[in-house]
């Protein structure tokens, strides 16, 4: 079957751009023919989800379509009418209830909805600017879709939030529509709904983090290595490290760290290490090793200033605002 819809399309679809009418009409042709075999919605909606693999879209929009096809249903099949002007976008119309475990299946085409202490809906910043957000307990987004962009709160505040969160994620990491999630304080929440801007909220993160360099600076601190992370034969060890300093250029921190020795750790504690590590005698531990090892510890310290979503595997995140140097103490 020929792809009706492509994954660049359905984006422009996504994020309140004009709908490209011939592929609406295209695409509502198709599901015409079913509905003729398929009176209910549940079984239309079997239907989207298996055409989506050659629709080339993920299946978590199959929701989306089809609110799309029955909000623009014309009895007579033609859809020649169908125009920007009286088009009917699902998001626009007034939220449904459903359950939080499908919670993410509006969320991820922004489409309002109520379920159990959580809620999509779309609202507008003292600028009038629209965003789409989910709220928790009527009380603080958990994420905000605005100019394009996906946020996602840093704190959460109970185990129910956390799931909450898990069930209303609309961006998966393995997801086919990858894309950059940003990391952002209940504060920095706060901002995108009085209207701030992106670049404003960004200098508040960093900001911030400056403001917490005397206590990020006070104590020495350490990154664990087990034995089962990388090389089998690697030691369980503990990298003493330090961060000396932050600094600010541009629109990004530098954190300078001084990584001070990294001491092997056995079934009682940390053990006498005479091996130097920079000089290769510490076998599956090398100055690389170590300042990846470190360079996780610090992202996971400091999650609440990283601009975006990260792994907690010395991955770079996908957009950088934090950036590391290290000096090596070890003689």
């Amino acid at each position: 079957m020929e792809k009706l819809i492509s994954q660049i399309v359905l984006k422009v679809l996504l994020e309140q751009r004009e709908p490209s009418m011939p592929l609406i009409v295209k695409l509502f042709k198709v599901l015409d023919e079913e509905k003729k075999k398929k009176k209910k919605r549940a079984e239309i909606l079997e239907v989207i989800e298996n055409l989506a693999p050659y629709m080339n879209i993920p299946p978590d929009y199959a929701l989306y379509l089809l609110e799309l096809f029955l909000l623009n249903y014309r009895k007579d099949g033609d859809y020649s009418g169908l125009t920007k002007g009286n088009f009917i976008d699902p998001r626009k119309q007034q939220g449904k209830t459903t359950s939080n475990t499908k919670a993410n299946l509006y969320t991820v085409a922004q489409m309002p909805f109520k379920g159990g202490n959580l809620i999509g809906q779309w609202s507008k910043d003292y600028n009038g600017k629209p965003y789409y957000e989910v709220v928790s307990y009527n009380w603080y987004p958990v994420y905000i879709f605005k100019d394009d962009k996906w946020y996602e709160v840093t704190g959460r505040y109970s185990s129910s939030t956390s799931k909450q969160m898990n069930n209303a994620n609309p961006v998966e990491w393995s997801g086919e529509l990858q894309e950059v999630v940003y990391l952002l304080s209940q504060e920095e929440m706060k901002m995108l709904k009085r209207g701030e801007t992106h670049e404003e909220v960004m200098k508040h993160k960093l900001k911030k983090l400056k403001e917490l360099e005397p206590e990020l600076i006070k104590r020495k601190k350490t990154a664990k290595v087990y034995s089962w992370h990388g090389n089998a034969e690697t030691a369980n060890a503990n990298i003493k490290f330090k961060i000396k300093s932050i600094e600010e250029e541009d629109d990004k921190a530098i954190v300078t760290v001084d990584i001070l020795d990294v001491i092997r750790r056995g079934d009682n504690g940390e053990e006498p290490t005479p091996q130097n590590y920079l000089k290769g005698e510490m076998q599956g531990m090398t100055k690389e090793i170590a300042e990846e090892k470190v360079k996780v510890k610090i992202m996971e310290l400091l999650r609440d200033y990283m601009a975006t979503r990260f792994r907690y595997n010395g991955e770079d995140p996908p957009i950088q605002n934090i950036f590391f140097k290290y000096n090596h103490l070890k003689k």
